[in-house]
C-alpha cells in the first residue's frame, strides 16, 4: 500500500496571520508583565548580606524573544561572582535567588499565559 499525503496552504487564511501575530504580541505581552515583578522580587528578597550593593542592584530579570514563537524570561546576576551566591564554595554557603524565584513566578506566568490563551 503507497503512502499518501496532503498540503494545506494557508496563504489564503489572513485571519490565520491575524491570530499568529495576536498570539506573539500576547505571550511577549505575559512575559514583559512578569519579568519586573520578578527583578523586584529577586532585589527585595536576596538571602545575602549586601556590603555593597553591585550584587543586589545587578540582579534582573529581562524578557526576550529568542525565535519566531520563542520567548523567554532571563534571570541573571550582573556580577562576576553571582555563580558563587547562587551555588556557594567550599568556603561559603549557597544563597540563591535565581532558582526560588522560578520556582514562585513560573506557575504564575503560566496561569496568567493560560488565561490570556483562553481569550483569544
Amino acid at each position: 500500500m503507497a503512502a499518501s499525503g496532503f498540503t494545506f496552504d494557508t496563504s489564503k487564511f489572513e485571519s490565520a496571520k491575524v491570530m499568529d501575530r495576536k498570539l506573539n504580541r500576547a505571550i511577549f505581552g505575559v512575559a514583559k508583565y512578569w519579568d519586573g515583578r520578578v527583578e523586584a522580587y529577586m532585589k527585595h528578597k536576596a538571602p545575602w548580606k549586601d556590603r555593597t550593593t553591585n550584587a543586589r542592584n545587578g540582579l534582573f530579570a529581562k524578557a526576550v524573544k529568542l525565535a519566531d514563537g520563542m520567548y523567554a524570561i532571563i534571570l541573571a546576576h550582573s556580577v562576576t561572582y553571582g555563580i558563587y551566591l547562587e551555588l556557594g564554595t567550599r568556603y561559603m554557603r549557597a544563597r540563591p535567588i535565581i532558582l526560588p524565584a522560578i520556582k514562585i513566578y513560573a506557575p504564575k506566568v503560566m496561569i496568567t499565559l493560560n488565561k490570556i490563551l483562553d481569550r483569544l
